[in-house]
């Protein structure tokens, strides 16, 4: 399914927002997989003639995948995927350079604070002369393909060539009127921030719209988000990505890989999984983004749902499987491409923690300083 907000979608951050004079309703940068997944959970519900809160339950067992980034290039529409972390760009010279992060061996006694057996990641062999460079938000599918596969360490590239930051915040103000004299009233002046879904080439602009997968969501014009803001819901979805050629032989040779997270994962540990596995690999190392936190209204119960702290998009795990047969590594990525692997069975069905699968050698690099 394909979701296009017809005018700037307000996801909330879940800061206080009154009719106190100067108030402000700020969103996220971008919708967290629960907001989807309750916005389709209700359209599916009011479909089938359900009444909530009393379905609740019932239209909680819908599982949804995403969302993503769509863009419309033509007539088609092309994926986009949130950055991954274990890519720096840094200015050298007048050039941008694209950089591997990559577990880190220390060497004999240097420590960390990291979890035992956890490794550090990094450049390894940095320089003190470059500058970082913002990565762009959003990658597309075709640079992100590239990237699953064995990337060089170290290559030229500049922004436009992976993607860009996705939709652009649009701040409105607002004031409230005085029914009898069709004037404001003082000191009634509030602010909404929205996400504006097209991006601006040249003397056009670019469709933007949220990519998920999910059975039995009728089509149309429904409100999405807060302040009641309207979308279109289509039918036609961007086919689901395959592996890219030659990853699964990669796999099988070095016996390790990269986890790569599309959406918010969730993990009864923190930023790590039960057991240090995700399906059975081993985590090695990670390399995560800033933290991201996530509440919101509980809709059965009419109360807040308690804050929780999710892994960002775009965090990379690197996991080992020793051991494992040529059939158990191609078993392991059937079962994690594209599939959400959050601990709890009730964060999948939410969307959370959607993954794909790149290439790693399990070696690790000796730092160099």
């Amino acid at each position: 399914m394909l979701i296009e907000p017809r005018d700037p979608l307000v996801v909330r951050d879940g800061r206080p927002f009154s009719s106190s004079p100067g108030a402000r309703a700020l969103s996220l940068p971008f919708p967290l997989p629960q907001t989807l997944a309750g916005a389709i959970r209700t359209r599916i519900g009011l479909a089938q003639g359900l009444s909530f809160p009393e379905a609740a339950v019932q239209v909680r067992q819908i599982g949804i995948q995403g969302p993503l980034l769509a863009e419309r290039h033509d007539d088609n529409w092309r994926l986009m995927v949130p950055a991954p972390a274990d890519c720096v760009l840094l200015a050298e010279g007048d050039k941008p350079h694209r950089y591997r992060l990559l577990p880190l061996s220390l060497g004999a006694g240097v420590r960390t604070n990291l979890p035992e057996g956890l490794n550090p990641v990094g450049i390894p062999r940095p320089s003190s002369k470059s500058k970082p460079l913002a990565v762009p938000r959003f990658w597309g599918w075709s640079a992100f393909e590239e990237w699953l596969l064995e990337p060089p360490a170290r290559s030229e590239h500049d922004r436009e060539h992976l993607g860009h930051d996705g939709p652009v915040g649009e701040v409105r103000t607002h004031l409230k009127l005085d029914p009898a004299t069709q004037t404001a009233e003082e000191g009634f002046l509030f602010q909404t921030s929205g996400l504006e879904f097209s991006r601006k080439i040249g003397g056009g602009s670019r469709r933007l719209a949220l990519a998920l997968w999910v059975e039995g969501a009728p089509s149309g014009v429904y409100p999405l988000g807060g302040e009641r803001r309207l979308a279109i819901w289509w039918e036609q979805t961007p086919a689901k990505p395959e592996p890219p050629l030659g990853l699964l032989a990669h796999l099988k040779l070095h016996r390790a890989a990269r986890v790569i997270f599309l959406t918010p994962a969730v993990f009864a540990a923190g930023y790590l999984p039960k057991e240090r596995s995700l399906h059975g690999a081993k985590v090695e190392a990670v390399a995560l983004g800033r933290v991201v936190t996530a509440s919101g209204w509980d809709l059965e119960h009419h109360h807040p749902k308690p804050s929780r702290r999710l892994v960002p998009a775009g965090s990379t795990y690197f996991v080992r499987f020793p051991g494992w047969n040529e059939a158990e590594v191609e078993t392991w990525l059937k079962e994690v491409w594209m599939q959400n692997l959050s601990n709890a069975p009730q964060d999948r069905l939410d969307g959370y923690g959607l993954a794909v699968v790149g290439s790693w050698t399990g070696k690790l690099e000796a730092l160099e300083v």
